[in-house]
């Protein structure tokens, strides 16, 4: 069953009024976690602006690194610092770091969080996968079966 969700959040007009800000980020650590445990490869983007974080994933992770135009990419082994960086390291200053990550088992994409951590989509396993997922997520949260 594939599942698409959108957690409510507003934009602050006197930082950066096209960076979504949830009311909080409660809802990632219980959702990455579950989904890590069948990830054999984490891939994460992020804008080239963005040397801070850039910089952070190249001096913790070992990874192969794809840099375009606008964006870089990050391929990771699902590991331990791969863990704990995606567990543990996903905020500052209660914005979250990453545009894009990806779980992917098997080359294909389980768990895929955009727009820094308010758009998903995961494949569930069942209905009982789809509800836990519902219940993790902050109330107002957006929903898409099929």
């Amino acid at each position: 069953m594939e599942v698409q969700f959108t957690v409510p959040w507003c934009s602050s007009q006197e930082v950066d009024d096209t960076f979504p800000l949830p009311d909080d980020y409660k809802y990632w650590r219980p959702l990455v976690a579950h989904f890590l445990e069948e990830t054999d490869t984490v891939e994460i983007h992020c804008w080239n602006e963005e040397q801070e974080v850039i910089l952070e994933i190249q001096t913790i992770l070992k990874s192969s690194v794809h840099v375009s135009e606008h964006m870089t990419v990050f391929k990771i082994t699902n590991d331990k610092s791969a863990q704990d960086i995606l567990l543990n390291k996903y905020e500052k200053n209660h914005r979250f770091k990453w545009f894009t990550v990806n779980l992917i088992q098997q080359s294909e994409v389980i768990f895929h969080s955009g727009h820094w951590a308010t758009e998903f989509a995961v494949t569930a396993k069942n209905s009982e996968e789809a509800s836990w997922i519902q219940s993790v997520t902050p109330t107002n949260t957006d929903f898409l079966f099929y």
